[in-house]
């Protein structure tokens, strides 16, 4: 299941986190996941399996400027617990972002990577990497033209 986290979910964020940034100092704050929850351009998505949350996204929505009200997407910290990895959560999760970007009218996706074991994934879902790491995803041009 795939839901907004809450300030419950702190500490499996936080392990997460420690996973997808091992040896940083990663300090997860509930009244931070509060915060986001409240706010309607921010969503951090947790997936729950069992009880258990062993995967999150962290998506935020911006003015893009050149589409009139219509916001552009940006994906930060897709982190799906090692043990679970290959089982459709990362997969899943990405699918949820691109139901609220198209809720949100959102003009496009984007993510930085900078795990090489992450490219194909990123890529496998429609991102188009390029030469670099940033990976884009454009979204429906008739949705833009309605701005």
């Amino acid at each position: 299941m795939i839901r907004g986290a809450t300030a419950e979910d702190r500490a499996a964020v936080q392990r997460l986190y420690e996973e997808l940034c091992p040896g940083q100092p990663v300090r997860v704050i509930a009244s931070r996941i509060e915060a986001v929850a409240e706010d309607p351009h921010h969503f951090l998505l947790v997936h729950e399996a069992d009880g258990q949350v062993d995967g999150t996204v962290f998506v935020n929505f911006c003015p893009d400027l050149k589409f009139g009200t219509l916001p552009y997407a940006v994906v930060e910290n897709l982190v799906v617990h090692q043990e679970r990895r290959g089982n459709g959560i990362g997969r899943r999760l990405m699918q949820e972002v691109e139901n609220l970007a198209r809720e949100q009218r959102a003009t496009k996706i984007m993510l930085m990577s900078n795990r090489q074991e992450s490219h194909r994934f990123f890529q496998m879902q429609g991102y188009d990497g390029g030469a670099s790491s940033a990976f884009q995803k454009l979204l429906s041009s008739a949705e833009i033209n309605h701005a």
